[in-house]
């Protein structure tokens, strides 16, 4: 985005009308590029709805489920590198956004949330849904600011130019934001002039800088050492996988990725794994063996780096990213360099035109070792490793892969090929049914920007139960999307963790079976729902439905007893 993006007044002469709140919210939505709002209507939003509808580029999205809307909105800003939208009104639905936005903060996705509040004479007057007179009433904007970059009441027109001003800060800086709007406001009559996305401030000394970083990189492989690069989630989320695989080939690297920047790969070849939890042990190996790690757009929580601080303690790092690394072993290490920068993109397209210029050494080969993991003797239904690689044969190079939270994340996290198109798990709350809704807000997205691709979304049967019926939002849609159901009767994980950590105690985590398939196939007609009982009735069905129009669904039964590549499982036997 730059300055010369259109501004909000502009926007406003040029219709010729009277412009409301509303109206200028919409507006800059669209100063934003975001070209499809997700939400759940009701009476305090109904008038941003309204001016959603009338707009011309901008597309309102009703979910069931506020948290489901609030999903979407950030996976397809996670799919698009931009930003996301959620409306909702006051009361339960803003009170159910707050997970999302959590997720949102933690993964840092900046996700604008516009949450309609009651009028303002009913507020402090014992007004339906009053949420900002506390301690009479819950303190909404307490709450909202414990998970956003900022949270702003627009309590009059007048107040409007300032709240976007503050939301535009905290979404630059890859926070979302919250504006609490009353309804009555929301109507009345508004003229602001307000640039979009802010412009990334020009660094000066960041190019000699990164200058610097190329001939120390050059200077160790020229000394017959080696780097190991090492992408995280800011670089999925930037898309800069050609530029990271540059650099790798440059230096003849090895690359790892996070769970999060799984799809930072653009050469298998190139790739060691996945670091963390749910990693390869080749990936860390590959960090253990470097005799520099180029960390780029990670980081490093507990889930990415699991068994590798005695690592990261000692080698020589080098960090690139706007965010500094959540890892006290590299901020205690002397032979550390962190570099926080606001535009990584940019940062590490000139790393790379810098490196293109050295020798290339020979590249160090690479295998992908994966854990080792027990199945049951008797096993009920596929074996999950089985039914991932199917799936990932069947994908096209641009898909849009969402792999939900628990056993089955971490099969898809471990098994899916590398390379391709684009790849998310939230990892910040873990949230069950986020991969669901996340899924569907990208595919209907997607239609509405003409982006080629189809969206897969592989989900336990626990994260369907919390918000499978969004299927019914990518129905009403027709979204592109195949939805994966992995049916093991139960919480997965939380009975590998009872087995493990409490053997003597009875399972509260196994359901009695679900039909999903015949479930859905009723309550949809027209659905194309698979429920494929061998590999072969699965790899047809993925070859079919994955290439086809519109939703659709396969529901396969795996077994709730596979214990998943989780490495602490594993470590404990």
């Amino acid at each position: 985005m730059t300055a010369s993006d259109p501004e909000i007044g502009e926007v406003a002469s040029a219709s010729g009308a009277t412009r409301t709140v509303a109206d200028c919210l919409i507006d800059y939505v669209r100063t934003l590029r975001v070209s499809t709002v997700f939400g759940v209507h009701g009476a305090n939003i109904e008038h941003v709805f309204d001016a959603a509808t009338r707009s011309v580029g901008v597309t309102p999205v009703v979910a069931k489920h506020e948290f489901a809307a609030g999903a979407m909105a950030d996976g397809s800003a996670r799919c698009s590198g931009t930003y996301g939208v959620v409306l909702t009104t006051s009361g339960g639905g803003a009170m159910n956004v707050v997970p999302a936005l959590a997720e949102a903060y933690d993964s840092r996705v900046p996700i604008l949330a516009i949450i309609g509040t009651p009028p303002t004479p009913l507020v402090g007057a014992g007004g339906f849904q009053d949420m900002c007179t506390p301690p009479d009433t819950i303190d909404l904007v307490a709450v909202m600011s414990g998970v956003v970059g900022v949270c702003a009441v627009v309590s009059g027109p007048s107040m409007l130019g300032d709240a976007l001003r503050k939301a535009r800060a905290a979404l630059a800086d890859g926070y979302p934001a919250a504006l609490l709007v009353p309804r009555d406001v929301q109507a009345a009559p508004a003229a602001v002039v307000l640039d979009g996305p802010v412009p990334v401030a020009a660094d000066p000394a960041l190019r000699d800088r990164v200058g610097g970083i190329a001939a120390r990189l050059a200077a160790v492989v020229r000394d017959g050492q080696t780097v190991c690069v090492w992408a995280g989630e800011e670089a999925s989320y930037l898309q800069i996988a050609d530029e990271i695989d540059s650099i790798a080939a440059s230096l003849g690297s090895p690359i790892v990725v996070s769970p999060g920047g799984r799809d930072a790969i653009v050469d298998p070849d190139r790739c060691a794994g996945v670091t963390g939890v749910m990693g390869h042990p080749s990936a860390h190996r590959a960090l253990a063996d470097a005799d520099l790690i180029l960390a780029i757009g990670t980081r490093m929580s507990v889930t990415d780096r699991a068994g590798l601080d005695p690592v990261l303690a000692s080698r020589s790092l080098i960090h690139l990213g706007r965010h500094r690394p959540r890892c006290p072993v590299v901020s205690a290490n002397p032979s550390a360099e962190i570099i926080e920068c606001a535009d990584l993109r940019e940062m590490i397209g000139w790393l790379a035109k810098d490196l293109r210029g050295h020798t290339t050494p020979a590249s160090i080969a690479v295998t992908i070792e994966n854990l080792a993991c027990p199945t049951p003797e008797s096993p009920k239904g596929l074996p999950t490793r089985a039914v991932i690689e199917t799936i990932g044969a069947a994908l096209g190079s641009d898909s849009s892969v969402f792999a939900d939270a628990g056993n089955t994340g971490a099969a898809a996290v471990h098994h899916l090929p590398f390379g391709g198109g684009r790849f998310v798990v939230a990892l910040g709350m873990g949230g069950m049914g986020y991969a669901i809704a996340a899924g569907v807000g990208q595919a209907i997205a997607s239609t509405h920007t003409r982006q080629p691709g189809r969206t897969v979304v592989i989900a336990g049967d626990g994260a369907f139960l919390m918000h499978g019926m969004e299927i019914h939002t990518a129905v009403e849609y027709d979204a592109p999307l195949t939805l994966v159901v992995l049916n093991n009767d139960a919480h997965g994980m939380c009975v590998t963790r009872e087995q493990q950590f409490f053997p003597t105690t009875p399972s509260v985590n196994r359901f009695r079976h679900t039909d999903f398939g015949a479930g859905l196939a009723a309550l949809f007609p027209g659905l194309d729902v698979r429920a494929p009982a061998d590999i072969p009735s699965l790899t047809e069905a993925c070859r079919e439905l994955l290439a086809a129009p519109g939703p659709n669904c396969i529901v396969v039964d795996i077994d709730a007893d596979e214990v998943p590549p989780f490495a602490p499982f594993l470590t404990r036997g």
